[in-house]
């Protein structure tokens, strides 16, 4: 009675042909595919050395963790505020010109520079357009002939005592620091909300 031998198809990325498999490791159909399947391996082995090497590297990069971090938190700020919005049956816009359908960043009221203790602050973090209100107008907080201002916004979005809340708190002089141990606490943190966040808004 004839063995039947079983078709596989090539694991090459880009061939996908049919092959017949004599060896239960056998993934492709050719050696040249065998081959480029191998130094894909060695290329994704190099990649995943490096980057725990990096990681090991930037550990006690104190400004590197600050980095990571604060991106992080800035993409949870953004999932909080269109939750905050969906919440409310609303569109989200932006807090300092009102403009929906925008490219949205995190918005600082007090800037990073200026008041670093809060860069992590919820109170301190609203959606803004990124490109007018946060870089061409520096966070827009004042407004101009067209705009409202993040102030103004707060007070429309709000109601006049919770902003107020909102502004003395951020004008507190306070000085915080976070070590390399503590941002990474904090990014793992924020990682595991969005992922709860990401799944209930699919």
């Amino acid at each position: 009675m004839a063995v039947k031998i079983k078709h596989r198809t090539c694991k090459n990325k880009g061939c996908n042909n049919k092959y017949p498999q004599y060896s239960s490791i056998q993934t492709w159909c050719s050696p040249k595919c065998g081959a480029e399947i191998a130094q894909a391996k060695v290329k994704a082995n190099y990649k995943a050395e490096t980057i725990v090497l990096r990681n090991k590297y930037y550990a006690n990069d104190r400004a590197h963790q600050l980095y990571l971090t604060q991106l992080v938190f800035n993409k949870l700020r953004k999932l909080q505020e269109y939750e905050w919005f969906a919440d409310k049956g609303l569109e989200p816009e932006c807090i300092s010109c009102g403009k929906k359908n925008m490219d949205w960043c995190c918005g600082h009221l007090k800037t990073i520079g200026s008041q670093g203790a809060i860069r992590f602050d919820k109170n301190n973090t609203h959606l803004q357009c990124n490109r007018y209100c946060n870089q061409n107008l520096s966070g827009n907080i004042n407004g101009n002939k067209t705009t409202r201002g993040y102030l103004v916004g707060l007070a429309e979005r709000f109601g006049e005592e919770e902003a107020k809340r909102i502004i003395e708190h951020c004008n507190k002089d306070r000085v915080k620091t976070w070590d390399c141990d503590e941002l990474i606490l904090m990014r793992k943190a924020f990682n595991k909300e969005i992922r709860r966040l990401s799944l209930t808004m699919i």
